[in-house]
């Protein structure tokens, strides 16, 4: 643990200390990104405070938001909810509809045979399932005092008069019990979630996207299936060259039919997008901009793209995806996403031998730009993840240059 000192330094700011508060972690986490767009050199004062200042930010995340393993039962709800099964799915595997409810009721322990069954049909790991389960029910259930109904209206969720005669019932019949309507879904599969994600909030930020997606229908071009290819996102990828690029990329999809909506994502959760197909079966992309970056508002849209032209053909069903650049490669889906979504900017014969990847700099990141006509926002973010840490090329990842662009947006 770094040691807190008193000093000042030469520029009069106080030297950062070890976060104990919410306020203090949100200013120094505002002071990186303010530095980190500057791209200091490192041993400068200024490249000295921002690794202190990334490290003392990293710590107090690990310590405050540090996630425990989910409990034997709470793991196979967790999974049950993924894969959309029901108790009866489960009989088959571990001896009869009584003993499924009764070892998710938590009065019949998992026996050894129970373990392996569950491990091998359910993927869970094996050390999850022999943990002693928690003694509190497990609960998932939608609630009222659940419904964030302040946090909504202020966040421009609905119009000033309709706000007013709101009630977190009717949020939850309109959002999360829809029956069929347009809103409807019978699952929600969600990449990158924990036991701590607040799913309520998830459903109701997808709920909301498809609301909107719904009345941008007679504004969008016509849907033609097939239209998603390797091809298109070859294009769409090109367009992160433009200066307005984001914007350019919402206005072309809409004309092939295709929904781009911005929203930004609820607490609790750490949403970056969503795919999901409308009731005409047309792709509807969720983008939050949790991160207000180019690099990631594209890798974001491309990897949904390619969840949408991969993997869905069920209406009632959505993808989601938390913190969508840890790139998961533990799921076949997720990891075919990652790859359609690398290879439409950087080609994989491209990357691990381009002076970029080998030697990389800003004038060896512009080049491959340049080359493969993309943003060097793209390169840079991928270097950042791969390669060089999150405190290399802090000036090209684009930092703050998305958000701008839909002004519309109600911004926190």
């Amino acid at each position: 643990m770094l040691n807190t000192v008193n000093a000042r330094i030469d520029n009069g700011t106080m030297e950062p200390r070890i976060v104990k508060t919410e306020e203090q972690y949100r200013n120094y986490l505002a002071e990186v990104e303010n530095l980190a767009a500057e791209d200091p050199v490192p041993g400068t004062p200024d490249g000295d405070r921002l690794e202190l200042l990334a490290k003392l930010v990293e710590d107090y995340e690990k310590e405050r938001f540090k996630f425990d393993r989910p409990d034997p039962i709470g793991a196979i709800l967790f999974r049950m909810e993924e894969q959309g099964l029901k108790q009866k799915d489960l009989a088959p595997i571990l001896g009869g509809k009584n003993r499924v409810s009764e070892v998710l009721s938590r009065k019949r322990p998992l026996t050894l045979t129970m373990v392996r069954a569950l491990s091998e049909s359910l993927r869970i790991p094996a050390e999850l399932l022999i943990r002693e389960p928690n003694s509190t029910q497990y609960r998932d259930e939608e609630s009222e005092e659940k419904i964030p109904l302040p946090y909504l209206v202020k966040s421009g969720w609905f119009r000033d008069d309709e706000a007013t005669r709101l009630t977190t019932s009717a949020i939850v019949r309109r959002y999360l019990k829809p029956q069929h309507g347009p809103l409807y879904l019978r699952r929600t599969i969600t990449y990158g979630a924990t036991p701590q994600t607040n799913k309520t909030n998830l459903r109701l930020w997808v709920a909301k996207v498809r609301e909107l997606a719904n009345e941008s229908r007679c504004e969008r071009g016509q849907w033609r299936p097939g239209t998603l290819n390797e091809e298109f996102l070859l294009y769409v990828a090109r367009l992160s060259w433009a200066e307005k690029g984001p914007r350019l990329a919402q206005e072309f999809l809409s004309g092939k039919g295709v929904a781009l909506i911005i929203w930004p994502a609820l607490p609790q959760t750490k949403l970056d997008g969503a795919s999901m197909l409308d009731q005409d079966g047309a792709p509807v992309i969720g983008i939050t901009l949790r991160h207000d970056r180019l690099d990631n508002f594209w890798y974001t849209l491309l990897h949904e793209l390619a969840h949408a032209w991969k993997h869905l053909s069920d209406k009632d069903v959505a993808i989601t995806d938390e913190s969508v650049e840890d790139e998961r490669d533990d799921d076949a889906k997720e990891a075919e996403a990652n790859r359609l979504a690398r290879d439409a900017f950087i080609p994989r014969s491209v990357w691990k031998r381009s002076e970029a990847f080998l030697r990389p700099s800003v004038e060896t990141i512009h080049a491959l730009a340049d080359r493969l006509h993309i943003s060097p926002a793209i390169i840079a973010g991928r270097l950042r993840r791969e390669k060089s840490g999150y405190g290399a090329f802090g000036k090209l990842v684009g930092y703050r240059q998305v958000r701008r662009l839909f002004p519309e947006m109600k911004w926190s």
